[in-house]
């Protein structure tokens, strides 16, 4: 009979499937020893490592519930813990990273935020950003607080955490942050004027590209930068939207350059950014995906539109469109 070592059994129990907790559940309960090493930090971390990206869990979205739109969430893996009850809290989902949820309302006046870890169940109320800045249209992004390299977010939650908070009023375009180590949000910055771009602040996910986290703002038509290192903004103008009514997100590509989609009557335009040497920005267009062909047969009834906020990107999946009730995920990386 011959003995396996413990750095065999290690390596061999590094490549179960993340997906599937379950095998390693059952490989702990083999004997004291592998239990043992199954439950050590090191072996957390090697397993960590060696998959490098964590398996998808499942989807949050926003849908209509019994007491009006609400988060719902669909479990895509038996990885995933049981969550709460999102409807009850009446809470709108803004956008996900790093292991934790950013959730939003303004049922009571001035914009309030919740971070919440959807693996630990822990939930934290913020304060309103300012008590005298009631933007009239506004948008925000979570992430971790060490997103300038310091952490691998491999193993992301919890605190600390930092919240970007961007908002419209009828004067100028504003950018404050909240720090949960500091516990306070800073003085609400400016970004833009709002003569220049009336249609204010874009209610879709952000994109965190490099250092830079981008907002999409006067309806599409242009994009906000925010430098999370120099905290400096800058507006990226004339993206490919081409009509208030193209719903318009902005995304990240593999090389961690920014893509930009526009759906416009069943077709969902991908354009890349490029920079040129002098600071030039040109839109190329690499692909155009025909929903009705790619889609069920039942998902476009009566050849409908996917309408705003029925799309969205998830880095290492794909594209996800929402419609007549289903979910449907494009891989991009197919023909």
């Amino acid at each position: 009979m011959v003995l396996l070592t413990e750095e065999v059994v290690e390596e061999i129990l590094l490549r179960f499937p993340p997906a599937e907790p379950a095998s390693l559940v059952r490989a702990a309960l083999v004997c004291k020893p592998w239990c043992r090493l199954i439950s050590g930090r090191r072996f957390h971390r090697r397993f960590r490592e060696f998959h490098r990206s964590p398996p998808v869990l499942g989807f949050l979205g926003n849908l209509v519930g019994r007491r009006g739109p609400a988060p719902r969430f669909f479990p895509a893996s038996p990885a995933c813990p049981p969550l709460a009850d999102l409807e009850r809290w009446r809470w709108l989902k803004l956008e996900a990273r790093h292991g934790r949820v950013l959730l939003g309302s303004e049922a009571f006046g001035p914009p309030h935020l919740v971070v919440w870890d959807p693996v630990t169940g822990k939930r934290w109320e913020l304060p309103p950003p300012s008590d005298v800045w009631h933007p009239n249209h506004w948008n925000a992004a979570v992430l971790c607080a060490a997103s300038g390299g310091a952490c691998d977010h491999l193993h992301c939650r919890g605190v600390p955490f930092l919240v970007v908070f961007v908002g419209s009023d009828a004067e100028q375009i504003s950018l404050c942050t909240y720090s949960s180590e500091a516990g306070s949000w800073s003085e609400p910055t400016f970004a833009a004027t709002a003569f220049e771009y009336a249609g204010g602040v874009d209610r879709v996910p952000t994109a965190l590209v490099g250092n830079s986290l981008y907002f999409m703002i006067d309806m599409g038509y242009s994009m906000l930068g925010y430098d999370l290192i120099t905290r400096k903004t800058s507006v990226i103008d004339h993206t490919p939207a081409k009509s208030i009514h193209d719903p318009t997100e902005p995304m990240v590509m593999e090389d961690g350059g920014i893509l930009v989609a526009v759906e416009n009557y069943n077709r969902l335009f991908l354009w890349s950014m490029e920079e040129k040497p002098k600071g030039d920005i040109v839109w190329a267009q690499i692909r155009v995906i025909e929903l009705n062909k790619l889609l069920p047969a039942n998902a476009l009834p009566n050849a409908l539109p996917v309408y705003a906020n029925c799309f969205a990107f998830v880095c290492g999946v794909g594209i996800l469109v929402g419609t007549n009730g289903r979910l449907c995920i494009i891989d991009l990386k197919s023909d």
